[in-house]
C-alpha cells in the first residue's frame, strides 16, 4: 500500500495473498495512484471492477498521467484494475473463484479474493472518500449508449447530478437496480457517499468515440467536484431513468438479433426495435422487439447471438416525466 497523504503523484500496488494450485503464495497486486494537491475533497475513481469492461482503466490511467498536481484541489485516489485478475483475464468474474464483485459488498475480510477486495474497499477506502466514481462499461453482453448513472438516492443532490452531466455522456441515467444491495452503492448510501458510475459502451470492444468520451469526460467529471478549473463548454446530456427490470426486453429462446434502430434514437411506443432471427428452425419466423413506451434505446444486447433470458433491449424514460419519481428532497 502506498502512503495516501504524500504531495503530489505516488504509484504503487496493493497486496493480496492468493494462494491457488499454480502459486501457493501468489500475490495479487493491484495498481494504485494518488494525487495530491492543494487542501480540498477526496474522490476515489474506480475502473476495472468487471474485467471486460475498458474504457474505466483507459481513462483512469490517462487521468494519473495528464493530471498536473500543482493545479489540484484536494486528493484524487486512483484505483485503474480493481479486480486486476478479471481484468487480465478479459473476464466479467474473478476467474479465482468465480464471484462477480459488484455483488458481493461490502465483502468479507476472511472470504475468497474477490470477496476481500471488496471488503477493503467498503472499510478502508470509501470511508476516505467524499465522492466515488464506478466507471463501467457494457462488457461483452451487453452494448450501451453512452451513460453516465446516478442513483435514485442521489437524484436530489445537485454535486451528484452536476459531476454526472458535465462527464458529457449523451445520457445521464437515474437508476435504482435490483442488485443494488449487494453492490458498491449500497454501501455508499450507507456511509452517505456520493457515487456516480457508468456505462460506456460494450460489447467487449473499446471503440474510439468511447475511449475519447471516457478520458475526456473524467476530466469534466473530476473538475466538476472541485478538483480542477477548466473553461471548456460542457456538453449536453440527457437525463432519462433506467426502467424496472421486469420492462427489460428479455429474449424468450436463442436467436441472432439484427438491430432495426441505433443506440440512444429516439422510439415511440410500438416502433420496431429489431428482429430475433431463429437459424435452427426453418418453421420459426423472425420475432419482432416492440418499443414497449416512448423513451430512447439505451442498451443493446452485446452479441449476435442471444440465450435465453438474456437482455435484448432495454429503453429509458424521460425521468422528469415519470409519475413515480420522489416528490420530496432525500
Amino acid at each position: 500500500m502506498i502512503a495516501l497523504d504524500q504531495p503530489g503523484l505516488t504509484s504503487g500496488y496493493v497486496h493480496f495473498h492468493n494462494s491457488t494450485n499454480k502459486s501457493a503464495w501468489q500475490s495479487v497486486r493491484l495498481p494504485i495512484h494518488c494525487l495530491n494537491g492543494t487542501a480540498g475533497p477526496t474522490t476515489l475513481i474506480l475502473g476495472g471492477m468487471h474485467g471486460d469492461e475498458y474504457e474505466g482503466p483507459i481513462a483512469i490511467d490517462a487521468l494519473a498521467r495528464n493530471v498536473d498536481t500543482n493545479a489540484l484541489v484536494g486528493r484524487l485516489i486512483l484505483l485503474p484494475a480493481l479486480n486486476l485478475p478479471a481484468v487480465m483475464a478479459g473476464t466479467r468474474l474473478t476467474p479465482d473463484d468465480g464471484l462477480n464483485l459488484n455483488r458481493v459488498f461490502p465483502g468479507d475480510p476472511l472470504g475468497s479474493l474477490t470477496q476481500r477486495i471488496a471488503h477493503w474497499l467498503s472499510a478502508t477506502m470509501m470511508p476516505l472518500s467524499d465522492h466515488i466514481v464506478d466507471l463501467h462499461s457494457g462488457g461483452r453482453t451487453l452494448n450501451f449508449a453512452p451513460s453516465i448513472l446516478v442513483p435514485e438516492a442521489f437524484s436530489y443532490n445537485a454535486l451528484a447530478t452536476g459531476a454526472g452531466k458535465a462527464f458529457g455522456a449523451p445520457f445521464t441515467v437515474l437508476i435504482n437496480e435490483d442488485h443494488a444491495p449487494m453492490s458498491i452503492d449500497a454501501v455508499a448510501e450507507k456511509l452517505g457517499k456520493v457515487i456516480i458510475s457508468s456505462e460506456l459502451g460494450g460489447a467487449g470492444m473499446v471503440t474510439r468515440h468511447t475511449a475519447r468520451l471516457a478520458t475526456q469526460g473524467l476530466v469534466r467529471m473530476v473538475a466538476a467536484f472541485g478538483h480542477l478549473k477548466i473553461k471548456e463548454p460542457l456538453p449536453n446530456s440527457r437525463y432519462v431513468r433506467l426502467p424496472p427490470s421486469e420492462d427489460f426486453l428479455i429474449c424468450n429462446d436463442d436467436m441472432i438479433f439484427v438491430p432495426s434502430i441505433d443506440l440512444g434514437d429516439a422510439v415511440q411506443k410500438g416502433d420496431i426495435l429489431g428482429h430475433g432471427q431463429f437459424i435452427d428452425r426453418v418453421e420459426a419466423k423472425p420475432h419482432a422487439f416492440i418499443a414497449p413506451y416512448d423513451g430512447w434505446l439505451l442498451c443493446f444486447g452485446g452479441q449476435g447471438l442471444l440465450r435465453r433470458g438474456d437482455v435484448v433491449a432495454v429503453v429509458a424514460q424521460d425521468a422528469k416525466q415519470h409519475s413515480d419519481m420522489p416528490t420530496q428532497k432525500r
